[in-house]
């Protein structure tokens, strides 16, 4: 199995494990699911983004990059999919304000566990390696959104 393919499979079996923990504060009343919604369905969007943001961080979406894409989140969209959910929602991912939303989505899950921070932070690494490798190609673009990303997570 490529390195790759292990990567995925990690990905989805974190995910699962980190869904879990979300559960489970949320029945511990830890998050505010009136205001945020479920709290894991919180986080995966914000990796869902996330990854659109290191898709085209290169200017081309390719097919490759669409298909572990869809592995990691359970998806079928096709490269063009992918390509004009990217056009529709470019102003919302490349906002001045993402740093900063990222940033509070962080310190909010590190005030409910710091455990369960830190398997975000992983899963969020782990997404950033495969998303950049799939396609074979690494531009600097992409290496410099995953450095950004990175130094985010604190």
């Amino acid at each position: 199995m490529a390195k790759i393919d292990v990567l995925t499979e990690s990905f989805k079996m974190k995910s699962e494990k980190f869904a879990i923990g979300c559960q489970s504060y949320e029945e511990l009343g830890q998050w505010d699911t009136e205001n945020d919604g479920p709290m894991s369905s919180y986080y995966r969007q914000e990796l869902i983004g996330i990854a659109l943001r290191i898709l085209a961080a290169d200017g081309v979406i390719t097919q490759k990059e669409a298909d572990y894409a869809n592995r990691c989140f359970s998806f079928e969209y096709t490269k063009e999919e992918y390509e004009a959910f990217y056009e529709l929602t470019e102003d919302l991912i490349l906002d001045e304000s993402f740093s900063e939303d990222f940033s509070n989505g962080i310190t909010k899950l590190k005030a409910v566990n710091e455990k369960l921070a830190a398997a975000y932070k992983e899963l969020l690494t782990n997404m950033l390696e495969i998303i950049i490798a799939s396609d074979g190609h690494i531009a600097e673009n992409e290496i410099a959104e995953a450095k950004k990303l990175r130094a985010l997570c604190g």
